[in-house]
């Protein structure tokens, strides 16, 4: 089955560019048969009226469309900062353990940071799956540490303060894992392509009462809606998108928690 994740923008934009043209056409060519066959036909006040009502249906499902993406955007972008704020807790805290533990949480720690930077900077499906994988074996690996020196007696207070600061680095796995996954609702997004359809479809019938065709015009508002689309469409596929999500709070913080020489 085609993934549309896995196209490049740049094919997406010039295939919607093209359909959306071809249905202009057809509208075109539909209206003259209709002309030839029912003169009355000609009269384009109702076929103007649908395709203006049409327009609009379209621009407000697009417009709520774009919302919807960019609260999800902002979304991702707050559960990057979240999870900065989180690992870099669990990496102070983690000093709390003696030597040999604390090296070896905030090194998993770091770990955990570094990978997780890896996959949101490539967006390969592939090792975004190992990253999640990875990610909840650091998590058990973490917790078993805890685990250690809560059974050792270990004061109880600090403890505390660890497992919490681990708990929330988890919590914000499961945050953030579903914030990457979220999409625009199919039926919606059903919706604006069968608008979007049908108003160019009517735009070429209302065209076609007066014979011509204004191809320039038609090109160049084609070329406009579609780059408007193309931005729903990319914010629509955070991981293989144009406008990504910056990860700049999980860079500072690797930088922050790896060893000089590393």
């Amino acid at each position: 089955m085609l993934n549309i994740d896995q196209l490049p923008i740049w094919g997406i934009f010039l295939g919607i560019v093209v359909i959306l043209l071809i249905a202009v056409e057809l509208g075109f060519r539909l209206g003259i048969w209709l002309q030839e066959r029912r003169p009355e036909s000609k009269d384009s006040r109702m076929t103007n009226t649908v395709a203006g009502g049409m327009l609009g249906l379209m621009a407000f499902l697009m417009a709520f469309s774009i919302g919807i993406v960019i609260n999800q955007h902002n979304s991702r972008k707050e559960m990057v900062v979240t999870e900065a704020n989180a690992i870099g807790t669990a990496w102070l805290r983690s000093g709390f353990f003696d030597e040999a533990d604390a090296a070896a949480a905030r090194e998993l720690l770091r770990e955990y940071t570094q990978i997780r930077l890896d996959a949101a900077n490539s967006g390969e499906s592939t090792l975004v799956e190992r990253v999640v994988t990875r990610s909840e074996e650091i998590h058990s690996e973490l917790w078993a540490i805890m685990e250690k020196n809560v059974k050792a007696g270990n004061n109880s207070d600090i403890m505390a303060l660890i497992a919490e600061s681990y708990n929330e680095v988890i919590d914000v796995h499961t945050l953030r894992w579903t914030a990457v996954n979220l999409r625009l609702p199919r039926m919606l997004g059903l919706m604006l392509v069968l608008a979007t359809i049908l108003s160019f479809l009517l735009i070429g019938v209302a065209s076609s009462a007066d014979g011509k065709r204004d191809t320039l015009a038609m090109v160049l508002f084609t070329v406009a809606y579609v780059a408007v689309l193309i931005i729903i469409i990319d914010l629509n596929r955070p991981q293989q998108g144009v406008i990504n999500v910056s990860q700049t709070a999980m860079a500072d913080l690797l930088r922050t928690i790896t060893p000089s020489g590393q």
